[in-house]
């Protein structure tokens, strides 16, 4: 009895007449689980109703055995037919849209697959209605019926679902978008039919209903059209009016342009705009464009570190908060400050190799008139061709040579803590023949001319390191530019090559 009833229903007898569709459907499923790790708890979820239904279709193939329902067989035959056409319109739904589609590099909105296996289910339904011997109008009234009803009681739902569709079709969110909607902002991860889903930077899922977002005005940032993505930001800055602010807005812009900053925009340029003046404080916007709208606050972080390493190279500070503007200083603090600083520098000096053999009174007068000069990651420290007129000795990080040729810049070395660099314009008065480009957080001592000049006249054994270093390094480019043109000799083409091509062509 057991096998008689397995095989009797339609259910069993299809799938025991196309072995091939059934074995080909669970070979799809399972590719698409093994090839989608990231959608397993969603497809698991999904095919809930699946499981659910099958169970179902089993136990009632099985009820001649040992489940039983209190129904006519045909009422069986029908709640297995109608179950099993469901299924399988569920499961082409998730392999079509899910899986084959994007294989295909065609990508379906969310909403419009919803949309395809509802309409799926209901023409199975009224399929199964009109195969069980119900007439053609008994059908219509009776779908005019339900869907009057659903209508009514369902008013919300669908006010969702045709704001979804209507999202959908004018384009105005897509996936990946950047919104904002009032205070929330986040990254759309999905629009089905009841909800737009975003993700925020603060690692919080917002559940947005459709109908809602269509009421109300939102914004999608970054985008414009024929553009590409980028979101302007400000960076907001005090300094006191003791300098010239075409003086600050020129050293912070010339800073910017020229350091690579992760995930700003080289086109439109960052610049800085003196936004206003009161009670003798300038206020500074910085406006650079973010490529990557999830790390704005990162960036800003690194734009502020780069504003603020700028202007202490040039000796300038950001201003503290107004009231604390006008409080007076106690001259011995101050003392004290510089005294504190004289000796941090006094010891750090006396680690570096260059100055092993200066006196003790000599360090101590280094370190009083030495510049601390910071920088930040992708900061020029010096450029090619470039008569600097301070020697910058490294501290802390470290910092890339480079060789500018025809456009690229070729690696020469790398400075670490100890290394210096800016002795040939102050030894000979020629530029600089290489760039030094900062990598990381690097911090300098920078030595004037005079200074520089006092230490070689007192101590003349300072020029034997320089010399040594900086005969190197020029043994180095000359070694570097011959295998360069060596490397370009080879790239391009054979000189009767060239004159036959002339040739064939009619070139003089």
């Amino acid at each position: 009895m057991f096998g008689d009833n397995l095989v009797a229903l339609p259910t069993m007898l299809w799938i025991g007449d196309h072995p091939f569709w059934t074995l080909l459907t669970l070979f799809l499923l399972f590719t698409h689980f093994l090839r989608s790790p990231g959608r397993r708890r969603e497809l698991v979820s999904e095919l809930g109703f699946v499981m659910i239904s099958l169970v179902v279709i089993l136990l009632i193939q099985l009820e001649g055995g040992w489940f039983r329902l209190p129904l006519p067989r045909h009422w069986l035959v029908e709640i297995s037919s109608l179950l099993a056409g469901l299924v399988l319109v569920k499961i082409w739904g998730i392999l079509l849209f899910q899986f084959l589609l994007p294989l295909c590099q065609i990508r379906i909105p969310r909403i419009i697959a919803d949309i395809v296996i509802t309409v799926g289910y209901i023409g199975w339904c009224l399929f199964r209605l009109y195969a069980s011997g119900m007439a053609l109008g008994e059908i219509v009234t009776t779908s005019a019926v339900i869907t009057a009803v659903i209508a009514f009681s369902m008013q919300d739902t669908l006010g969702n679902l045709l704001a979804g569709v209507s999202i959908q079709l004018d384009n105005s969110i897509a996936i990946g978008d950047w919104l904002q909607v009032e205070t929330t902002q986040g990254r759309v991860v999905e629009i089905n039919w009841r909800a737009t889903t975003i993700e925020t930077r603060n690692w919080e899922t917002v559940v947005i209903p459709n109908s809602h977002l269509l009421k109300q005005r939102f914004t999608v940032l970054g985008r414009r059209r024929d553009a590409p993505l980028q979101w302007r930001r400000w960076v907001w800055f005090d300094i006191t009016l003791d300098t010239l602010p075409t003086q600050i807005i020129a050293l912070v812009e010339h800073s910017l342009r020229e350091t690579r900053i992760r995930n700003v925009s080289a086109s439109p340029q960052p610049d800085c705009l003196l936004m206003n003046v009161e009670n003798g404080i300038a206020r500074y916007a910085v406006r650079y464009w973010l490529t990557d709208l999830a790390v704005d606050d990162p960036t800003d972080s690194a734009v502020r570190t780069l504003i603020d390493a700028a202007l202490r190279r040039n000796d300038r500070r950001l201003t503290p908060p107004i009231f604390n503007v006008f409080m007076t200083s106690d001259q011995d603090h101050k003392d004290q400050r510089h005294k504190r600083h004289t000796a941090e520098r006094t010891d750090t000096l006396r680690r570096l190799p260059l100055f092993a053999m200066l006196q003790e009174e000599e360090l101590l007068r280094l370190a009083d008139q030495v510049k601390f000069a910071p920088f930040v990651n992708g900061d020029r420290m010096l450029s090619q061709g470039e008569i600097s007129g301070w020697l910058f000795v490294l501290v802390k990080g470290d910092a890339q040579m480079l060789v500018e040729v025809e456009g690229r810049e070729l690696p020469l070395g790398t400075l670490n803590a100890g290394d210096f660099f800016g002795e040939l314009s102050l030894l000979t008065g020629e530029p600089s023949p290489f760039t030094v480009r900062a990598q990381g957080t690097v911090e300098t001592y920078r030595i004037n001319q005079a200074m520089f000049q006092e230490l070689v006249a007192q101590r003349g054994s300072l020029l034997e390191p320089l010399y040594k270093v900086l005969s190197a390094r020029q043994q180095e480019q000359q070694e570097l530019l011959a295998r360069e043109a060596e490397a370009m000799k080879q790239i391009a083409p054979p000189r009767d090559l060239l004159d036959k091509l002339m040739a064939l062509f009619g070139g003089r």
